[in-house]
């Protein structure tokens, strides 16, 4: 059986509005050697019949439906599947240009060595795009000491990027990865991680790789969502605690924690995390100061055994006050009044 140059996955869960052009900017693609395996996670609106329709009898795509079990378990299903000597993740609600493919190829050629080819984006809304940088162009990683940028972005997004940057290297899109690096260290996405799966993916990605290449390429069209209800809902209940647990693993075993300048990135990174959930829990409260302070000051005691593990004296001052707010009964209730605050001023009325 052929071995096609490339295996593209496309996980899909209800983007009926959306996968016909993913499928159709994957038709487009200059480079024919290609397998594309398109997984439905069990879809409840009308995504599997666009889908068929759209491929129309293309021989290089197929069409896997399971049951819902998540993003991770998608991709997972289809990098068993994939045969491809590299693959490629493409999320359904995107699009990338003809020639996007053949060019993240091309650099395999100019580097033969390399395990992962990663590439800048083009990200886009309804009020227009903006084309991201993760990195200068020419960043090339050939050795351990080289890959301390990529841990830097994985944990702090805004690390070597433009102001207002929208999306991190953390993502799966936007490379080529050597099936056979995935496939002899066991690598894949997991599925008891309900947030961060692809970050910490792409962290055993770059431990295990031996030379990676960023080319300042912005090929891929990546669609911005918006922070919903359901983010802050999830973000309440703690949904990174998992990751957080992973991460810390991932610091120790890698022994990343005794880099000065990623164990400040690490701790910063955690009390972020935890305030964002604080912060969570003030929006879903009702609406006077009173309830959002009693919340905020229950899930404040609640995180601190968590916090309790930060070294927070390598913390930077934003993040030393942060730390504050989540370990400090007075400034707690100072972050409290703060959120009880904004959200009057973003013209949500008293209770």
């Amino acid at each position: 059986m052929h071995t096609p140059l490339i295996s593209v996955i496309v996980p899909v869960y209800n983007q009926e509005a959306y996968v016909a052009a993913c499928i159709g900017s994957l038709r487009a693609q200059t480079m024919d050697d290609v397998e594309v395996i398109v997984v439905d996670d069990g879809s409840t609106d009308d995504s599997v019949r666009v889908m068929r329709s759209a491929i129309a009898g293309d021989a290089r795509f197929t069409i896997v439906e399971q049951a819902n079990q998540g993003v991770a378990v998608a991709r997972n299903t289809g990098l068993g599947m994939a045969r491809g000597t590299w693959v490629c993740f493409i999320d359904p609600d995107d699009v990338v240009d003809p020639e996007y493919l053949a060019t993240l190829y091309g650099e395999t050629r100019a580097h033969p060595h390399v395990d992962v080819i990663m590439s800048a984006c083009v990200a886009f809304d309804s009020a227009g795009e903006r084309r991201q940088r993760f990195f200068p162009s020419g960043f090339v990683v050939a050795d351990e000491a080289a890959k301390k940028p990529l841990y830097r972005q994985l944990m702090d997004g805004a690390y070597m990027q433009d102001a207002g940057f929208v999306t991190a290297i953390g993502v799966p899109w936007g490379k080529l990865y050597r099936r056979a690096l995935l496939t002899e260290h066991d690598l894949r996405f997991d599925p008891a991680l309900p947030r961060m799966q692809d970050n910490l993916f792409n962290m055993e990605v770059f431990h295990a790789a031996h030379e990676l290449v960023y080319v300042d390429y912005a090929g891929y069209h990546y669609r911005v969502g918006g922070l919903g209800a359901r983010t802050v809902a999830n973000t309440a209940k703690g949904l990174y605690h998992p990751a957080i647990d992973a991460r810390t693993r991932l610091m120790r075993d890698y022994q990343l924690d005794t880099d000065a300048e990623l164990r400040q990135a690490w701790a910063t990174e955690q009390v972020n995390l935890y305030y964002q959930e604080l912060k969570a829990v003030a929006a879903l409260a009702p609406r006077d100061w009173n309830a959002i302070r009693r919340a905020c000051r229950q899930r404040a005691q609640a995180l601190r055994p968590r916090l309790a593990a930060v070294d927070r004296q390598v913390l930077p001052k934003a993040g030393r006050l942060k730390y504050a707010m989540l370990t400090n009964r007075f400034m707690t209730t100072v972050a409290a009044t703060l959120l009880w605050k904004n959200r009057i001023e973003e013209g949500e009325p008293d209770a």
